[in-house]
């Protein structure tokens, strides 16, 4: 499965992509503390997660 995230910063968007919830979300939190914003977590059905949503993601998939 592939995961994708996208973030905006100061260079401008930055998309990557995980093969797992736990990968994904480890980068997510990763760039929000680098001082990207605008970071969400899109998952291979299309569903999109926003930061507040982040541990909903984790439960659903038991990561």
């Amino acid at each position: 499965m592939r995961f994708l995230i996208t973030a905006q910063d100061t260079a401008g968007s930055v998309t990557l992509n995980r093969e797992s919830v736990p990968a994904a979300l480890k980068k997510a939190r990763e760039l929000i503390s680098d001082g990207c914003w605008d970071v969400e977590i899109a998952t291979p059905d299309g569903t999109i997660y926003r930061p507040a949503q982040f541990d909903a993601l984790k439960e659903q998939v038991g990561a």
